[in-house]
């Protein structure tokens, strides 16, 4: 068993410093029914999904946001002093419909403010592109208030531009249809 209180205290640290609103809050995890309901919807297929198969955790942290997204937070097996955060597949998504599209969680360091800054720099705008890829899709219905700035945000969102860069906007056109090929002079004319 692990010390709850510290997970819960790291977990309520990296709330305060990732960018927005998120509120923290521990699951209990300790009948299998309950860990079984987090893992299917864990949207990671890497070291998190491993660690929940592998190790005993009774709580786990759990943060989430006003868009609806979700993280898991637990202690990084083998590793004291360390946590994973991985995101969780939405609310009403299926989790086989967007496998392909996984962010994948990372592994950070004991130090809140050092994990929140990873996150957010690495973890959230692969969150955000996932999502953005899910909803025109149609696997996903959006977040539950979106104001019609999102696609911009998660298309613009940084990973590590110098200070004072301007971010390249990308807008999605749908999905991409195959050259028509012109008869007669063998090119191949664009969508």
């Amino acid at each position: 068993m692990r010390d709850n209180r510290a997970l819960e205290a790291f977990t309520d640290q990296v709330a305060r410093r990732l960018p927005g609103t998120w509120e923290p809050m521990l699951a209990d995890v300790s009948r299998s029914a309950a860990l079984t309901e987090v893992y299917e919807q864990l949207w990671d297929l890497g070291i998190t999904q491993w660690a929940l198969l592998e190790f005993v955790n009774d709580r786990l942290g759990m943060l989430r946001d006003s868009q609806g997204r979700e993280l898991v937070v637990l202690p990084r097996p083998l590793r004291p002093g360390r946590y994973l955060i991985a995101p969780l597949v939405p609310t009403g998504t299926d989790p086989g419909t967007v496998e392909d599209l996984t962010p994948f969680g990372v592994s950070v360091s004991g130090s809140p403010a050092r994990a929140a800054e990873t996150a957010r720099r690495r973890l959230l705008p692969r969150l955000d592109y996932a999502l953005l890829l899910a909803e025109e899709r149609g696997l996903y219905p959006g977040p539950p208030a979106d104001d019609g700035h999102r696609r911009v945000r998660a298309a613009t969102a940084r990973t590590s531009l110098p200070t004072g860069t301007a971010p390249a906007v990308v807008f999605s056109a749908g999905p991409l249809r195959p050259a028509t090929p012109h008869s007669g002079r063998g090119r191949v004319l664009a969508p």
